[in-house]
């Protein structure tokens, strides 16, 4: 996420799939608030905004702002778009960042809510979904934002996930982008190395998918095949990446190598796709030189070399004695 030279930003509370609550900060503990969906009378229960639209619908609705402290609140309502991060973690755009999406559909009837001292207040707000939006899924957040002035600007913010999938052709297009991978062998020469992996997985459909990463490598004719697979499916939002890295041990040094990273889609939006979708692969190849045993084997070709020359001086010696 990019930041603001005068401020920094702290995003808590949006990882959550329960209503997210920020926690004190050092000098100001007793500041605590937390958002979560509402119809008109209070929360109800949502653990998150999740639409299916048409284009050019719109949808009236609530989101709940509490203050769980003891002193009077203000904080800013507003909606972002949200993002992937590299390691594939959830996150929202930053205040001054454009949303192109979601964020900019959102209009909040109160911009800027005071709260008192332990009191909940609902917000109505509306989404507007363009006449010429996409179809899939849009994805963003709900953001109550509390900001602070020390020596700099510091921005806490919690939020409610806010899922939007306009209807119209769905498509579940995952790309495995070639692994980067580099071979590191050991001391000993009869023992297995290791191999470093990178590997990117890009969502290039219009739908967010739960993928599986897994990685294999092995030698010619799949010998000495090794590998890995993911416990956990990891959301990938449409246009986002993520990613995965790993290092695989007991990798023996069978010359060339083909590793293989894949990511295997395995939900979207709660339904299950495993099997109904194709597990994205990308593939590269990588040399894996037991440079341990040629130095070794070198070593015992060089010392049996010399013990012939010393053996043979010793023969030229020998018969030079005997004649003379």
């Amino acid at each position: 996420m990019r930041r603001p030279l005068a401020a920094l930003i702290v995003v808590l509370g949006l990882l959550s799939a329960t209503p997210a609550t920020a926690q004190p900060a050092p000098n100001d503990g007793r500041l605590t608030w937390s958002v979560s969906p509402a119809d008109a009378g209070g929360p109800n229960g949502r653990a998150q905004f999740d639409y299916v639209v048409e284009p050019g619908m719109r949808y009236d609705d609530h989101i709940a702002v509490r203050n769980l402290g003891e002193s009077e609140l203000a904080v800013d309502l507003y909606a972002a778009d949200a993002v992937n991060t590299a390691t594939g973690g959830f996150d929202l755009l930053a205040r001054d960042e454009p949303s192109p999406s979601v964020g900019a559909w959102i209009s909040v009837a109160e911009p800027k809510v005071v709260l008192k001292p332990r009191s909940t207040t609902v917000v109505p707000f509306s989404l507007v979904v363009p006449p010429d939006a996409e179809p899939g899924d849009h994805v963003g957040g709900l953001v109550a934002a509390l900001t602070t002035s020390a020596q700099v600007q510091v921005e806490r913010r919690v939020g409610a996930r806010l899922y939007v999938r306009v209807a119209g052709p769905v498509t579940t297009n995952l790309r495995v982008d070639p692994p980067s991978a580099e071979y590191r062998g050991t001391i000993n020469p009869a023992a297995p190395g290791e191999v470093d992996l990178t590997w990117t997985v890009v969502n290039d459909g219009n739908v967010r998918l739960a993928v599986r990463p897994s990685v294999h490598v092995e030698g010619l004719f799949g010998s000495g095949g090794t590998g890995w697979t993911g416990d956990t499916a990891t959301e990938l939002l449409p246009g986002s990446a993520i990613t995965f890295s790993r290092t695989l041990s007991g990798v023996w040094p069978l010359g060339p190598l083909t590793v293989r990273g894949e990511a295997e889609p395995v939900a979207s939006a709660g339904q299950d796709l495993v099997g109904a979708v194709t597990t994205a692969t990308g593939t590269t190849t990588i040399w894996a030189i037991p440079w341990s045993a040629l130095g070794a084997l070198l070593s015992l070709t060089a010392i049996l070399f010399a013990l012939w020359r010393v053996r043979r001086r010793i023969r030229q010696l020998t018969r030079a004695a005997e004649r003379s």
